[in-house]
């Protein structure tokens, strides 16, 4: 009994010892490229333009065939979509955890989670997807899809 008591105790004192010993790092955000910093940007440009209500930049950002899927699973158009954003944005809402993924050198996904306090379903997480034409960047095809856990909130 005396020797499984010593032998737990010296196994316990090297975890910990080798525990202690390990290096933490620190979780360092991964670099973003130049490509996806750009996009980043148009995104952000673009939910600004939609805040303050500036239709023509709005309007040139979305693209002719834009097609979009709301929380519901229902499709919308371009001309929905633009009514929409006639309303502008609510001034507390947020936008977090934005991702890019590339598709080709002209197109990319823009992933990110929203907060739309007073709305229904009110977390939200987001996909854009932007196509090149012309040189610009245009809004191609988005997609709502609300947080399970959120989809019963209530203010």
């Amino acid at each position: 009994m005396r020797m499984i008591a010593l032998l737990s105790a010296m196994l316990i004192s090297a975890t910990l010892a080798v525990a202690q010993n390990q290096p933490s790092k620190p979780l360092a955000p991964s670099p973003v490229s130049a490509f996806e910093q750009e996009l980043i940007n148009n995104q952000n440009q673009f939910m600004q333009a939609i805040a303050e209500q500036k239709h023509s930049v709005v309007n040139d950002s979305v693209a002719a065939d834009f097609q979009g899927i709301g929380t519901n699973g229902d499709f919308y158009g371009r001309e929905e979509f633009l009514s929409f954003t006639h309303d502008g944005l609510p001034k507390d809402l947020r936008v977090y955890e934005t991702h890019v993924v590339k598709l080709t050198d002209d197109s990319a996904v823009v992933t990110y989670n929203m907060i739309v306090p007073g709305s229904r379903p009110r977390y939200r997480h987001m996909s854009d997807t932007w196509a090149k034409e012309s040189g610009k960047w245009k809004l191609k095809f988005q997609q709502y899809t609300p947080n399970l856990w959120s989809a019963t909130d209530f203010d």
